[in-house]
């Protein structure tokens, strides 16, 4: 395949994983409910999927493609929470403090962009650290899946534990910080961090065959 057929065929896998992430933020096909308050979030899958086949750069623009949706999503939507991952609303906590304005608006980008680009940096390097020593797609993509999924739920309740507890408490009836971080992990993150994989497997198998093939 040429230089040029090569950029364009990337360039082209990467804007329809773009392209499922918006769809992902934006309708019910971005999660799937186990029952009750049990959810699973889909949209870190697109970009596991497009660090493994695409590598590390990929992996991160998609990771910051899924930052950006979610800050469109809760700019938009302005959950009571909307202030971890949208500025627009953190910048009210400051109370007419102007720097104080200045950390809040930091916080929250950190918080909506540093989790999911890391996303595609951990997953691709450790599918390609494990594939290097088994040899199986199927074990490094399961391994990255998790590893993928774990990096943005615990760095985004990392983030609101250290950026916004007392208003993230609030906004949830002031509830314990701690009771509200580990219902999270247990309703969302690890229900993630099966989904992720399973899914993750399932497709990379059969694409690592045909990116094999096309070489």
């Amino acid at each position: 395949m040429s230089t040029n057929s090569a950029k364009i065929k990337k360039l082209t896998q990467l804007a329809l994983l773009s392209a499922i992430l918006f769809i992902m933020g934006f309708t019910p096909l971005g999660s799937i409910p186990f029952g009750g308050p049990i959810v699973a979030t889909l949209a870190q899958i697109p970009v596991v999927i497009g660090a493994i086949l695409m590598g590390t750069g990929a992996g991160a623009f998609l990771g910051a493609v899924f930052g950006f949706v979610s800050f469109l999503w809760f700019t938009m939507y302005a959950p009571p929470v909307a202030f971890v991952f949208s500025p627009f609303y953190s910048v009210n906590l400051a109370q007419g403090d102007a720097l104080k304005a200045v950390w809040f608006a930091m916080c929250s980008l950190i918080i909506c962009f540093v989790p999911r680009i890391l996303i595609g940096i951990v997953s691709s390097k450790l599918y390609q650290k494990i594939y290097d020593k088994t040899g199986s797609v199927g074990k490094a993509a399961a391994v990255a899946g998790v590893c993928g999924s774990l990096t943005n739920t615990l760095l985004v309740l990392l983030g609101i534990l250290v950026f916004f507890a007392e208003p993230y408490a609030a906004a949830n009836g002031n509830q314990v910080i701690w009771a509200i971080l580990g219902t999270s992990i247990l309703v969302n993150g690890i229900p993630e961090a099966i989904v992720t994989p399973l899914i993750t497997v399932a497709v990379v198998k059969p694409m690592k065959k045909i990116q094999d093939k096309a070489k």
